[in-house]
């Protein structure tokens, strides 16, 4: 069952989000050259406020909040600004955009877990919808740059990340002090998000590690078989 007297975040949360969401995708947009005016505040939106589309969708608040609420747009459209403003200084600080992909990833990990639980799912449906809002700028993002999502392919536990936040966030929320919640929850997703560089920890690869059973179980076959032909035995090999 969901937690009793859930309450609503902040506005100023979901602003937040969205603001480390849209200056992340300004500088995403700022890797392609090629990329114009248009491109940069597309990319902003879709990462500043994708996961809050997913959490709208999922749950069926429609329209959307993006689109009802005049201020998502303005943040949106306040952090690209400022981030075409100081692009060349963001970029040239090279790891910038890691650690706000994962605030990004942690706040929206929150904002979808809570709205999830205002709509009266339960704690593992939340967690979901939590998990899925953490990373829905990303996908998003992703697409619209024609590039492999991040998270169906080798790289950082970006989802991992989001679903530990979000297990966080539904587990550590009482209904008086949402605030711890959220900051246990970033801190959560940072760790788990620092783990993969940290320790060279990626999500395992269920079709890489079945084709090195196979290669084993080969190579075993092709062992015996030439013991078989020699006519020896595994215990002669052994000794």
């Amino acid at each position: 069952m969901p937690p009793p007297d859930v309450l609503e975040l902040p506005l100023a949360i979901n602003l937040l989000a969205v603001f480390f969401g849209a200056l992340g995708g300004t500088l995403r947009a700022g890797e392609d050259e090629h990329t114009d005016l248009v491109g940069v505040f597309t990319l902003a939106a879709a990462m500043g406020f994708g996961g809050a589309l997913v959490r709208d969708l999922l749950l069926g608040n429609l329209p959307p909040a993006a689109f009802r609420d005049p201020w998502y747009l303005i943040i949106a459209a306040g952090a690209a600004g400022l981030g075409m403003l100081f692009l060349y200084y963001l970029r040239k600080l090279g790891p910038a955009l890691w650690p706000i992909d994962t605030i990004v990833i942690g706040l929206f990990a929150c904002v979808g877990t809570n709205a999830a639980l205002i709509a009266k799912l339960d704690l593992l449906p939340a967690i979901i919808v939590g998990t899925l809002a953490s990373v829905g700028g990303l996908i998003l993002t992703d697409l619209l740059q024609g590039r492999p999502s991040s998270i169906m392919y080798v790289g950082p536990p970006n989802a991992i990340a989001g679903m530990a936040g979000a297990v966080c966030y539904a587990l550590l929320y009482n209904g008086t002090r949402p605030v711890i919640s959220i900051g246990v929850a970033v801190i959560a997703t940072v760790l788990v998000r620092l783990a993969g560089p940290l320790f060279h920890l990626t999500v395992p690869q269920p079709r890489k590690r079945a084709y090195e059973l196979k290669l084993k179980r080969r190579e075993s076959s092709r062992t015996m078989a030439r013991l078989r032909r020699s006519g020896k035995s595994v215990a002669d090999t052994v000794e």
